[in-house]
């Protein structure tokens, strides 16, 4: 899979490395762009464009790792930290304006009231980006299928991704 202009979604959890590695084996044969973004969300009761302190910090020291770790050349890299409302409109919204050919989204195994879920932002993505879609699945720690979203870490291991949709 090669692809000029990819966008991947960074949270700042255990599922970056394996969405940043996934999109930039999509982009290097071709020499394309990697756009990194960040979404931070804003409460409702606060202005979209509040001060973010803790979190904007956080979000540097994502990309930071990203543009350490991701090993392209200089240029084909850029991150982009946004505020928004909702991840999952702010990520089609991005991809949209930036003309990516694909979006690789991450997440770990989450749980809500002791079933899988994707919440709400991942089929957000799924549903109206219109590019590819690629998912990519942390799986769950050794013995710990049935545990909770918030409880789940990944110990390392085989890792998933799958091509969900695209258009």
């Amino acid at each position: 899979m090669a692809y000029p202009k990819v966008l991947v979604v960074l949270t700042g959890d255990e599922t970056d490395q394996g969405v940043l590695a996934q999109g930039a084996d999509m982009v290097r044969p071709v020499k394309g762009t990697l756009y990194a973004v960040y979404v931070i969300t804003v409460d409702r009761a606060l202005p979209v464009d509040s001060e973010v302190g803790p979190e904007a910090a956080r979000a540097e020291q994502t990309f930071m790792n990203a543009e350490a770790s991701v090993q392209l050349p200089r240029g084909d890299f850029e991150a982009q930290l946004l505020q928004a409302r909702e991840r999952g409109p702010a990520v089609v919204r991005e991809a949209a304006e930036r003309d990516v050919d694909a979006v690789v989204i991450g997440t770990s195994c989450p749980r809500e009231y002791g079933r899988f879920s994707l919440g709400k932002d991942v089929p957000y993505v799924l549903e109206h980006a219109r590019c590819l879609v690629v998912l990519w699945r942390e799986p769950p720690a050794r013995g710990q299928g049935r545990q909770n979203h918030f409880e789940s870490r990944s110990t390392g291991g085989l890792h998933s991704a799958g091509i969900l949709s695209g258009v």
